[in-house]
């Protein structure tokens, strides 16, 4: 069963009615009558995305806005087996159809990624549950799940604008099992519970979902993605310590620990002088 993204067939409100979207799963365009697809994303549940989106302030300054979307129907629901997998696979179809000209553009007044002061936080992840970060090859999008009990730390990130680091966690056989590339990295750690860090990201909102047993998925933009190659935690100075204090909390503020210092410098960071 093929869903219809054709932005002629698809239902639309004036934007400023947004808040009247269904709460289901779809995929939407943001645009006018004179360029109907500016830009394109996707939703688990379209009327909570669209409460505060990141993009809400660009969106409110087109002239005549209006929201087109398509859900995600219960007979077409039974046809998939991975939510997100299937939204990302219609929302990049229709990238690479329409070419929206905002989805490449950087968020108006997005607060610069800073890393000197203020928490650092962290989530980790199974490595089956890692996996659920199939943005390898995305830049902006469904980072991480977590549990109601860690969403005063969430909503605080949000707020403050601070990086999120996901972490996952597993044995050799789990990272075979679940599918990860360039398993020839692991080999040498293969009697060892391997640590490896998945991404970093600046979180811009979340909203409830049942994602590998989770009650909220968080989004974030402003990624760094760690995969080619991997970044293996074992064996760094000072991860020990990290792990017995941090890596059994789920989602937790880690910032009085020493080895945030080396979790900002990975991946070619550059850490601005202390102020």
């Amino acid at each position: 069963m093929k869903l219809k993204l054709n932005y002629k067939e698809m239902p639309l409100l004036p934007y400023i009615q947004r808040k009247e979207l269904p709460a289901k799963p779809g995929i939407y365009y943001i645009g006018n009558s004179a360029v109907p697809v500016m830009y394109v994303g996707l939703s688990r549940n379209l009327k909570s995305r669209h409460i505060n989106h990141h993009r809400q302030g660009q969106f409110e300054g087109i002239e005549n806005a209006v929201i087109r979307y398509r859900i995600l129907t219960e007979n077409f629901l039974a046809t998939i087996s991975d939510l997100s997998k299937t939204l990302r696979k219609l929302e990049k179809d229709a990238i690479d159809y329409y070419k929206p000209p905002i989805n490449d553009t950087p968020v108006p007044n997005q607060p610069k990624f800073t890393t000197v002061h203020g928490p650092t936080y962290i989530q980790i992840h199974k490595a089956k549950e890692a996996g659920y970060c199939t943005h390898f090859e995305a830049g902006d999008g469904d980072e991480l799940t977590i549990n109601s009990s860690r969403l005063p730390l969430v909503t605080r990130a949000i707020e403050e604008q601070r990086p999120i680091f996901l972490i996952a966690s597993g044995y050799y056989k789990d990272y075979e099992i679940s599918g990860y590339p360039h398993l020839s990295e692991l080999v040498a750690y293969k009697k060892d519970r391997i640590y490896l860090l998945i991404s970093r990201f600046i979180p811009y909102g979340c909203e409830e979902s049942n994602c590998f047993g989770y009650d909220y998925v968080v989004y974030g933009g402003n990624s760094k993605i760690f995969f080619n190659p991997y970044i293996i935690l074992n064996g760094r100075a000072g991860f020990d310590e990290f792990k017995g204090s941090y890596l059994k909390l789920g989602f937790t503020n880690c910032e009085r620990s020493p080895f945030v210092s080396e979790l900002l410098s990975l991946g070619d960071f550059k850490l601005p002088a202390p102020l």
